[in-house]
C-alpha cells in the first residue's frame, strides 16, 4: 500500500460514493466553468469602474492575469477535485489539519448564495413590469406616477433640458438627469434616498422582490428535486451557456445601434497611458471574476471528471473564454453608460448607474428602441438566467460537497436538498429589503478578502506541505502529459505576489464601505471575515486530538494525506503500481523533519 489510510490515523474513514456518477459530455466542466463568467456582481464593485480601460489594454492584462494566476489556480483545484473524485470539504484529506477550511467554505458559501439571489430577483421584477403594454419606466409609463417624485427627481431624459441659452438661465443649471428605471426602483422601497448610503431610509422591504424571491427559490426547487445528478445537470449547464451566448451576442449588436456607439468602439482600441496603469493595476483584480461568487467551485465540478481528462487543456479553454465573455458583457456596460452621456450632455444621475449598471440602466435605454417590450424582456431574461445559472451552480456544489462528507446523509438527498434551500432562502428575504439591496456591495468585498485568503492558504498546502514533487507526479500520472516545474514555480512565488495586492486592495476598500452599513451588514462581515480565521485553526487543534501517538506525530499525521487515491479500482490499481515502481511506499505520504523544517 502506497498510502496511509484513515485507521493507521486514528481518524474515521472517507467512504466513496459510488452512485455520484460522471458528467456526460466532457466538455460539460468547460461549459459549467464558462457559465461562472456571467458572474455580474462584479459589475457592481465601485473599484471596478476605477479600473476600467480599452480592450488594447484589457486583454494583454488580463492574459497575465491568467498566465500567474486564473489557469494555475483552476487547474491547482481542479486537480484536488479531479484526484479525489470529491468536494471541497472531502478532498482535503490531502491535509486533514487544514479540513476546516472546507467547512468554512461550505458555511461561507450558504451565506454568499442567499444574498447572491438577488442577481436573479432583480432581473425577474423588471421582466414582470415589461408585460405591461405601458412600460412603468417609459415617458408615458413615468406620468402614473411621476407624482411621488421630489422635485429634483422630476429632471429625468423623458423632459430633457436642452443646453442652449435658456438652459443656462434656468434654476437646474447644476441638477443631473434621472433615469426613470432607477427611480422605478427607488418606489419599490419608497425610499428615494436608496442609493446615498449616508441617508437611506428605515427598514422597508419590496413584496415585488419578496415574490420574486420566492419564484427564484421554487425553480430551485424543482431543479433539484428533477436534475440532481451530473448527467441531467450538465445537459443543463450546456444548453443555458449557449443561451445566454446567444442572447449576449444579440444585444451586444442591437445596442451597437445607439447615438454615440461609434465612439465606444473607438475608444475601445485607443491606447493612453492611463490605460495601461489601469490594465497593470486590474491584474490581481481580473481573477476574482474566474472562480465564481463561492469558493471551491471548481474542486466539487472538477470531481465530476473522468479521472484522466486533461485539465490543463480543459482550464485554458474556461480561461479564454471567460474573457470574451466579460468583453462582451463591458461592452454592454459602456454602450449604456455613453448612450446617456451623449442623450443628457454628460449630464446625468450615475450614482446608481455605476452600482447596477447591466441592472438598472439598460432599462430605460430600451424604451427609446423600436419594440421596447421585447427587447427589455429579452434583456432581463438574459440576466435573470444568468443569476439562475450562478444560483443552481453554487447550489449543486454545496450539495455535492454535503453528500461527499456525510455519507449518512447520502439516503436523505430529497430531504437535505430541500432544507438547505429553504434555509438559503430564508436568509436571502433580507435582501428583498432596501438596506439589503444597498449593502450588500460590502459582503461582496469582505467575500472577495476571505476567498483570496483561502487560496493563499491552499497554495501553501498543495505546494509546500504536500510538496512540489508529488503535486507534480500526482498531476502528470492523472492527465498523463507532462507538468513543467516551472509552471509551478509561478504557483509557488509568483501567484502570491498578485492576491497579496488583491488583499491589499480589498483591505482598503472594505475598511471604507463598513463605514456607511448598518449592524446587519457588520454581522455578515464578521461571519466572513473574523470567524473563519478563528474555526480554522480551532478545527487544526481538533484533527490532532483526534489523532495517535506523541505530539510530534500526531502533527505529522495530520499533514500527511489519509485515504488519498484514485476512487475508481482500476484507476486506484494503477496509481498503486506507478508508485511502487518508482519504489516509493510509506514515505510517499509521510512529512519527514527536513519537510517540516522547509516549511
Amino acid at each position: 500500500m502506497v498510502y496511509e489510510t484513515s485507521y493507521e490515523s486514528g481518524r474515521s474513514p472517507f467512504i466513496p460514493d459510488t452512485k455520484r456518477g460522471y458528467w456526460a459530455n466532457p466538455y460539460d466542466f468547460v461549459y459549467a466553468g464558462l457559465g461562472l463568467a456571467f458572474r455580474l456582481d462584479v459589475f457592481t464593485l465601485s473599484w471596478y469602474y476605477l479600473m476600467q480601460s480599452s480592450v488594447i489594454s484589457y486583454v494583454p492584462a488580463y492574459l497575465i492575469s491568467l498566465f500567474i494566476y486564473i489557469i494555475p489556480f483552476i487547474v491547482m483545484q481542479s486537480f484536488l477535485g479531479q484526484f479525489s473524485s470529491s468536494g471541497y470539504i472531502s478532498a482535503f484529506r490531502l491535509t486533514p489539519l487544514f479540513k476546516g477550511i472546507g467547512y468554512v467554505s461550505l458555511a461561507l458559501n450558504i451565506c454568499v448564495l442567499s444574498f447572491y439571489s438577488i442577481f436573479a430577483m432583480v432581473p425577474l421584477v423588471y421582466m414582470f413590469a415589461s408585460l405591461e403594454p405601458t412600460l412603468p419606466w417609459g415617458c408615458e409609463g413615468l406620468k402614473k406616477w411621476t407624482h411621488i417624485l421630489m422635485e429634483w427627481e422630476k429632471i429625468n431624459v423623458c423632459n430633457l433640458y436642452v443646453q442652449n441659452e435658456t438652459y443656462y438661465s434656468h434654476k437646474y443649471l447644476y441638477d443631473e438627469h434621472h433615469l426613470p428605471s432607477v427611480l422605478y426602483f427607488k418606489t419599490l422601497f419608497n425610499d428615494i434616498n436608496l442609493f446615498k448610503y449616508e441617508s437611506v431610509a428605515k427598514f422597508s422591504m419590496s413584496w415585488q422582490l419578496v415574490l420574486c424571491a420566492i419564484t427564484v427559490w421554487t425553480i430551485a426547487i424543482i431543479i433539484f428535486y428533477k436534475f440532481f445528478n451530473p448527467e441531467s445537470f450538465g445537459k443543463i449547464i450546456r444548453y443555458t451557456v449557449w443561451i445566454l451566448l446567444g442572447l449576449l451576442v444579440l444585444l451586444i449588436i442591437r445596442f451597437s445601434f445607439l447615438p454615440g456607439s461609434g465612439g465606444v468602439y473607438g475608444s475601445f482600441f485607443t491606447l493612453t497611458w492611463s490605460d495601461i496603469t489601469n490594465g497593470l493595476a486590474s491584474i490581481p483584480i481580473y481573477g476574482l471574476t474566474a472562480f465564481g461568487p463561492g469558493w471551491g467551485l471548481f474542486i466539487t465540478l472538477s470531481s465530476f471528471n473522468k479521472f484522466t481528462t486533461n485539465i490543463i487543456k480543459q482550464s485554458w479553454f474556461i480561461g479564454l473564454g471567460q474573457m470574451v465573455i466579460l468583453i462582451g458583457l463591458d461592452l454592454l456596460a459602456n454602450l449604456t453608460e455613453q448612450y446617456f452621456s451623449e442623450l443628457t450632455n454628460y449630464n446625468y444621475f450615475s450614482d446608481a448607474e455605476y452600482l447596477w449598471v447591466l441592472y438598472l440602466s439598460p432599462a430605460s435605454v430600451m424604451t427609446h428602441m423600436e419594440w421596447p417590450n421585447f427587447w427589455t424582456i429579452l434583456y432581463y431574461f438574459m440576466l435573470f438566467l444568468s443569476g439562475m445559472l450562478l444560483i443552481t451552480t453554487q447550489l449543486y456544489t454545496i450539495l455535492t460537497t454535503i453528500f461527499d462528507e456525510f455519507a449518512a446523509l447520502r439516503e436523505r438527498k430529497t430531504e437535505v436538498c430541500m432544507g438547505v434551500i429553504a434555509a438559503t432562502a430564508a436568509i436571502s428575504l433580507y435582501f428583498t429589503s432596501n438596506h439589503g439591496v444597498i449593502y450588500f456591495v460590502v459582503l461582496l468585498t469582505d467575500t472577495y478578502i476571505t476567498q483570496t485568503l483561502i487560496n493563499l492558504v491552499l497554495l501553501l498546502i498543495v505546494l509546500w506541505i504536500y510538496g512540489r514533487v508529488r503535486f507534480q507526479r500526482d498531476i502528470e500520472f492523472m492527465i498523463n502529459e507532462r507538468f513543467s516545474t516551472w509552471k509551478i514555480n509561478i504557483l509557488r512565488f509568483v501567484a502570491p505576489l498578485g492576491m497579496l495586492m488583491a488583499l491589499l486592495f480589498g483591505f482598503v476598500s472594505a475598511f471604507y464601505q463598513h463605514l456607511s452599513t448598518n449592524i446587519v451588514i457588520a454581522v455578515f462581515a464578521l461571519i466572513f471575515i473574523v470567524i473563519p480565521w478563528l474555526l480554522i485553526p480551532i478545527y487544526a487543534v481538533y484533527a490532532m486530538r483526534h489523532s495517535m501517538g506523541s505530539l510530534k506525530t500526531r502533527f505529522q499525521r495530520s499533514c500527511t494525506p489519509n485515504d488519498w487515491y484514485p476512487v475508481e479500482q482500476e484507476d486506484r490499481q494503477h496509481y498503486e503500481e506507478a508508485m511502487c515502481n518508482m519504489d516509493i511506499t510509506h514515505q510517499l505520504n509521510e512529512i519527514t523533519d527536513n519537510d517540516i523544517s522547509s516549511i
